[in-house]
């Protein structure tokens, strides 16, 4: 007798199933992970229902343009792409991440129409001045991270400023290129030690501080449960100071602590020019954005 196979309705049900299908809170989830690039380059171009999911404000509260990102798709206008973002997220971004191509002009863009972003990192970007910070910090009440690592043009004014406007801030990351040529300097930990005393986290790699800026600080950040000081080759942590440090933060990194874990090491030799570290108090800059894109409508 002939046996005819009857497929069974579990593996049917694997053949038949259709991403279409999937509630559109499900979709979301999965198409956020992608990241910007891709869900306006590609993904938004599948299929109207896709689109229409990517269009939705609640798509775009955590943004991150990596230096990946970056890299793969050199030639592409990020700028106008970022700006288009934030006319989509409707005021909803919590986070934005950009690594290289943030200017003042972005960052005065982004903070005029996100008051309630909180989380801010700005990665190698070396068109933001102290002025564009400035600017941008007097519009971010709510901000409560802010990463500023190789941003070369910001200054101990960007610090007080931002400690002024921002004071819900409780993680400050200020990283610097590595440079032997500049004497010890207490500007930029004096400014954290009188403006942002009630940090959590603070991250001060490569900076010039000495022994009496991170006395300040240690005095002023009670609430200090990790502090980040590799590379910072100014200091000489040695007997009582030492142990203060050990005793009042969970987390501590010497200055001879290892790099390898930190993320952007790759780019400490991106801007070569040491006149870079530190300036930009003067700069004085215009904002005229013209009409709204509609490139990605």
């Amino acid at each position: 007798m002939k046996r005819t196979r009857v497929a069974s309705s579990s593996s049917t049900s694997r053949r038949s199933r259709n991403w279409l299908d999937l509630p559109d809170e499900v979709t979301a989830k999965i198409l956020v992970k992608l990241g910007p690039v891709d869900i306006l380059e590609s993904a938004q171009k599948v299929c109207l229902s896709w689109r229409r999911i990517c269009k939705e404000a609640s798509m775009w509260r955590h943004v991150k343009f990596s230096d990946l990102a970056y890299l793969r798709y050199h030639g592409l206008d990020l700028v106008k792409m970022c700006r288009h973002i934030v006319d989509r997220s409707d005021g909803q971004l919590i986070e934005v991440h950009i690594e290289r191509f943030a200017t003042d002009k972005l960052l005065h863009y982004i903070s005029e129409r996100s008051s309630g972003l909180k989380r801010l990192r700005l990665i190698a970007c070396f068109d933001i001045t102290t002025h564009g910070m400035v600017k941008a910090a007097t519009k971010l009440p709510l901000l409560e991270e802010l990463e500023l690592t190789y941003c070369t043009l910001i200054s101990k004014k960007a610090v007080e400023v931002i400690g002024k406007s921002c004071r819900l801030l409780n993680s400050f990351k200020v990283n610097r290129h590595l440079s032997y040529s500049y004497n010890g300097c207490d500007d930029e930990a004096l400014a954290i030690a009188e403006n942002m005393c009630g940090l959590h986290h603070l991250q001060l790699v490569g900076n010039r501080l000495t022994n009496n800026g991170l006395q300040a600080i240690l005095k002023a950040c009670p609430q200090l449960e990790s502090l980040d000081l590799r590379r910072c080759v100014h200091l000489c942590l040695k007997g009582n100071l030492k142990k203060t440090c050990a005793d009042q933060v969970k987390s501590l990194k010497l200055p001879g602590a290892s790099i390898d874990d930190f993320p952007y090491f790759g780019y400490e030799y991106d801007s070569d020019d040491d006149d870079y570290q530190y300036g930009g108090d003067d700069i004085e800059l215009s904002y005229d954005f013209g009409d709204r894109d509609d490139y990605y409508y």
